[in-house]
């Protein structure tokens, strides 16, 4: 409610500053044009009478200059009360000058009062103060001409004209007071609409955010059923390879135990062919293994990982992609390496920064990526950088939200950052971001020391 009363106030205040300007502009122009009244009514007093109309209206002038700067709204309170009674004052000094205490110029009074109450939103101070304020002035402009003359008919235009002043002011005082009433209803019926309207709109925000994440959601139960059905799928795959693998490893122990009783040189022969022979095989099962661990759809928990052996899985995943772009990679993770997290969850970030990577380098001469790893202070900071075209700076604050992607329309879905900063939280790990046009993009993902080492 304060703060509600301050707002009013600071309303009425900017409305009695842009009021009060065009009320010293009607006080400076009409008192001096109504000049021609003081030549029909007192042509023997014209001179004088427009000197002072004259004088009223160059007093407006400060009046007008100083809404311009701090003591216009510093005072503004008091223009309502100031600028009627200007004119006010200079008519009833006029009625003093005419020496007739039924001069006709009362209804100038009048004038002042009704136009400044169109002009201004009074308050009950302001209206009382005024209104008494030009009563006495005209009593003390009329009191000393009635006293010197004892005319009944002048006594009786006096008590009328005063009459008529008074039922103006009450007039005036009580339509300024039912003014002012609805003018604080409107006022809290702007406010109730203006909170109504802040509700709605938080509603609103509040529905935008539920649905946001709830296609966030979708999307995360979407792309978990999908790799269920990798990993059931790839378990098959696994399965059915793996028994014609073990024939072929049986086939090269029974050839590398036959090679023996060949001749020397032949022999050798026989057993590095066996020798390449089984380093093939045992890639291909170190490759399917690593499918079934990346499309697993579940995690295996928090656990110490070596960051080396984890490096070693996502690449074989992407040794071909990144052969067949011509890139270069730099891999400077040292064996032994180790940091807290989930090495499913490590498998798919390092999958999705790569790629990421590789897209960026297409057609950039000098392509390379760069794998690093270095233990800070609080743990491990793992590195994936390229020398690409980086992220444009309207892009960061959205690399995360999902569905956001600058990639054509079937290139992605926009949803691999998300559900990788979703894994990094899960982890209790921070990923920061450097980056500069047609310079490079840097992911540090910052992991957590082993917890026994922290024990």
């Amino acid at each position: 409610m304060e703060h509600r009363s301050e707002r009013f106030e600071h309303e009425q205040m900017n409305l009695n500053l842009r009021n009060a300007r065009m009320g010293a502009w009607f006080v400076m122009v009409l008192v001096p044009l109504c000049s021609f009244l003081d030549w029909m009514a007192y042509p023997e007093r014209f001179w004088e009478f427009l000197v002072l109309r004259l004088a009223c209206a160059a007093s407006c002038v400060p009046l007008l200059l100083a809404l311009n700067g701090s003591l216009g709204r510093k005072y503004c309170s008091a223009y309502p009360v100031v600028l009627p009674l200007l004119p006010a004052l200079a008519i009833c000094f006029m009625i003093y000058l005419s020496g007739d205490p039924g001069s006709g110029y009362y209804a100038g009074l009048t004038l002042c009062i009704v136009a400044t109450a169109f002009v201004f939103h009074w308050t009950f101070k302001e209206i009382g103060l005024t209104l008494g304020l030009v009563v006495l002035a005209y009593f003390a402009a009329t009191l000393p001409n009635l006293w010197t003359q004892h005319d009944q008919r002048s006594l009786g235009i006096f008590v009328n004209n005063t009459g008529f002043i008074l039922l103006n002011c009450v007039v005036i005082y009580f339509g300024s007071r039912q003014h002012h009433a609805i003018r604080l209803r409107e006022f809290a019926s702007r406010c109730k609409v203006e909170d109504q309207r802040e509700e709605l709109a938080a509603r609103n925000d509040e529905l935008t955010a539920t649905l946001k994440r709830l296609k966030e959601t979708e999307a995360q139960l979407d792309q978990s059923e999908k790799l269920a059905s990798i990993g059931r799928l790839s378990a098959g795959i696994v399965h059915e390879i793996n028994n014609p693998l073990n024939y072929v490893k049986s086939a090269i122990y029974l050839l590398k135990k036959k090679g023996k009783t060949l001749p020397p040189e032949m022999a050798d022969t026989v057993n590095r062919i066996a020798l390449d022979i089984g380093e093939g095989i045992d890639r291909v099962a170190a490759i399917v293994s690593d499918l079934r661990t990346f499309a697993h759809p579940e995690n295996r928990g928090s656990r110490p990982i070596d960051l080396h052996e984890t490096s070693r899985k996502a690449l074989r995943l992407l040794a071909k992609e990144i052969g067949d772009r011509h890139v270069t990679l730099l891999d400077e993770i040292p064996p032994g390496i180790i940091a807290q997290g989930d090495e499913n969850y490590l498998i798919q970030i390092l999958i999705n920064f790569v790629q990421n990577a590789l897209d960026a380098l297409a057609g950039r001469p000098d392509a390379t990526i760069l794998l690093k790893a270095q233990e800070t202070p609080t743990g491990v900071d793992l590195i994936v950088r390229d020398n690409g075209t980086g992220i444009p700076k309207e892009n960061l604050s959205k690399i995360y939200d999902p569905f956001f992607t600058t990639k054509q329309v079937g290139q992605g879905m926009g949803l691999g950052l998300s559900i990788c900063y979703r894994m990094i939280q899960s982890m209790g790990g921070e990923v920061s971001i450097d980056t500069a046009p047609d310079s490079h993009t840097q992911f540090t993902l910052s992991l957590r020391k082993p917890e026994t080492a922290n024990a």
